[in-house]
C-alpha cells in the first residue's frame, strides 16, 4: 500500500495502523501541531489563504518574508497571490514536534 506521501508500507504494517486507532492517533498528532502552528502564526500577525483545519495550513506572506524564511524552514511556495504577496503551504505530520514549533516561532 501506499501512503499519500509515497511511502510503501507492507500489507502487515498496513493492519497495524489500525490496531489500537494507532492511524487515527498518528493523524490526530499532525492536525493537533499545525492547529498550534496556526495559532503562531496568526499571533504574529499572518493572514491565512483559507481556514484549514488540517495537518496543511495556507500562510499569506510578503515575497519578501517568504525568501527569507525559506532560508531556514522548508515549506511550499504555494501560488502567488498578487505580485508582492506569496501563499505559502505549512505541513505538518506524526513526526512534528513542539520543538520544532518552538523553532519556527522564533524565525517568524
Amino acid at each position: 500500500s501506499m501512503l499519500s506521501d509515497g511511502i510503501y508500507i507492507a500489507p502487515s504494517q498496513f493492519e497495524a495502523l489500525f490496531t489500537d486507532n494507532l492511524y487515527f492517533d498518528i493523524c490526530r498528532h499532525g492536525n493537533d501541531m499545525a492547529m498550534r502552528m496556526k495559532e503562531m502564526f496568526r499571533r504574529k500577525g499572518y493572514q491565512f489563504h483559507l481556514d484549514s483545519t488540517t495537518n496543511q495550513q495556507f500562510v499569506v506572506m510578503s515575497n519578501e518574508e517568504a525568501h527569507r524564511l525559506s532560508q531556514h524552514v522548508e515549506f511550499t511556495l504555494f501560488e502567488p497571490l498578487d505580485e508582492s504577496h506569496t501563499i505559502c503551504r505549512f505541513v505538518t505530520s506524526w513526526a512534528t514536534t513542539q520543538e520544532q514549533l518552538d523553532a519556527l516561532d522564533k524565525i517568524i
